[in-house]
């Protein structure tokens, strides 16, 4: 299998909505920024790629459904990919995309928001968004890491268990707790 490595950056691209996960719904919503993750590997051909990807990085969280807080990783990090999780649900809203890559403990890479206007909570996992953004993620994933499984849970778990998947998150500001007020 070939190395494959995601980088999240540390600029934000712009803001979207978000609600304070996982006590907070009645609180209404907040902005967060979202960020640009770039994959880079090398395709079957031996041809270089690299492709992008809007991102959440940062998210709210409320454990008691009053305090909010920031939250998410800001300093600057790398880490191995730990594993595929195919049974991984999004708690937060309704999605078709499941599974999850697990970057540490409960830090994920799963499905994010199709569009600005729908509202996905996250605690700092990384959330790739767009329409059927996670899934074309995946397929990038399975196209640049070259696993020889027939299926394509064989492939996501042989990418998981690789050690050739990494992640690095750029440093960042942790962005400040800004309630949305609509359009």
């Amino acid at each position: 299998m070939r190395n494959v490595s995601l980088s999240v950056g540390g600029t934000p691209l712009g803001l979207a909505p978000t609600w304070a996960y996982p006590k907070g719904e009645k609180l209404g919503y907040f902005l967060v920024p979202y960020y640009k993750l770039t994959v880079t590997g090398t395709n079957a051909k031996g041809v270089a790629t690299a492709s992008a990807f809007p991102v959440l990085r940062f998210g709210v969280m409320s454990r008691d459904g009053v305090k909010v807080e920031s939250v998410g990783l800001a300093q600057r990090q790398t880490h191995t990919i730990k594993a595929w999780i195919p049974t991984y649900r999004v708690h937060s809203a309704v999605s078709l995309e499941n599974g999850a890559w697990q970057v540490y403990d409960n830090f994920l890479i799963h499905d994010g928001p199709d569009s600005l206007s729908q509202v996905f909570a996250t605690i700092g996992c990384v959330e790739i968004m767009g329409p059927s953004g996670f899934v074309k993620f995946n397929d990038l994933l399975i196209s640049l890491a070259g696993s020889s499984a027939k299926s394509r849970d064989g492939q996501l778990a042989d990418i998981g268990k690789s050690g050739r998947l990494t992640i690095t998150y750029e440093q960042a500001a942790r962005p400040a707790v800004k309630k949305y007020t609509g359009p």
